[in-house]
């Protein structure tokens, strides 16, 4: 008993049955009917049981047949399912990117972003890291994240960088500070004030480390905060001052006790930068979403919260 149920085995069994003839799904397969004939035998066979009943008008299942006829469309059914998704992972159409990205890019516009990408590309799925910009580019370059994004500021290392978006750094503080009513400020005017700062490392702290040491001076950080929301709230119990992107603040909290001031300093206008480790190498489901994600500084599109395909997997300091 060496026959085996193979899959052109299972496609002809479906023929023979939807066609009522032996020769009709030979015919269709363009196989020679004794050949047909000759599989059909042999798994009956193998098995000891009788697949086909033939009378006058034709031909159709036994029990057993019936049997075999679900599974057998069953397991195309799958196959054919298969083969679809296995051609859109070659299109594009279909994967998993796993993309690693700072505070201020989740905050401002990513989270956004990524629901309008996969709204148009519905069998596609995202993995979002939270961390800060020197892990990032680790992440990236040791391969645990497929695309990051953190501040232009931070060192990529070997990775290729690409232009993401901007965003304006401005000063925040309470509406009884004594640079609350001001234009704008110097970084020199603000150094002397305690800081509420986020985590050490991150992108904005160390623009003002090196903005602080350029003129002789460090920064004084009171507090460290491990959230946006968390360095409001110590601000606004006047515990220190802050420099945020003006983004968070318009976009996301509108707090009436504390007040921007813009920098007039060059580096007040930070880039933020997408690292991957090669682009041309890229598959082409993540080279499309970061294709899609330069292409939204121009418009900003609002989406309505935010897919669950789209998966935090970790939110680190």
């Amino acid at each position: 008993m060496t026959a085996k149920i193979d899959l052109l085995t299972l496609q002809l069994f479906v023929a023979i049955v939807e066609e009522q003839s032996i020769a009709k799904a030979a015919e269709k397969k363009s196989i020679a009917a004794s050949a047909v004939s000759r599989r059909i035998s042999d798994i009956e066979d193998r098995f000891q049981v009788e697949l086909l009943h033939r009378h006058s008008k034709g031909i159709e299942p036994t029990p057993a047949g019936f049997a075999l006829l679900e599974h057998a469309r069953i397991i195309l059914g799958n196959l054919s399912k298969l083969e679809t998704e296995l051609t859109g992972y070659r299109q594009g159409k279909r994967g998993l990117i796993r993309v690693c990205a700072n505070k201020s890019a989740i905050l401002e516009a990513l989270a956004d972003e990524l629901s309008v990408f996969l709204e148009r590309h519905p069998l596609v799925h995202i993995e979002i890291e939270e961390d800060l910009s020197p892990a990032i580019v680790r992440a990236v370059v040791e391969n645990r994240a497929d695309i990051g994004i953190f501040g232009g500021n931070i060192d990529g290392q070997d990775l290729e960088l690409l232009s993401y978006r901007s965003d304006s750094l401005v000063a925040l503080v309470t509406r009884d500070h004594p640079l609350a009513g001001r234009s704008n400020i110097r970084f020199r005017e603000l150094v002397d004030f305690d800081f509420v700062s986020l985590e050490k490392g991150s992108s904005i702290e160390t623009l003002c480390v090196r903005a602080a040491a350029a003129l002789g001076q460090h920064m004084k950080v009171r507090i460290r905060v491990s959230s946006f929301d968390a360095l409001f709230r110590v601000i606004d119990a006047k515990m220190g001052v802050g420099v945020v992107p003006l983004e968070i603040v318009r976009d996301r909290y509108g707090i009436d006790s504390l007040v921007t001031v813009p920098l007039d300093e060059p580096w007040a206008r930070r880039e933020l930068v997408m690292g991957v480790r090669d682009y041309k190498s890229l598959p082409p489901v993540t080279k499309l979403l970061v294709d899609h994600l330069r292409t939204q500084d121009e418009a900003r599109l609002a989406a309505g919260g935010v897919s669950d395909r789209l998966t935090v997997v970790r939110n680190r300091s």
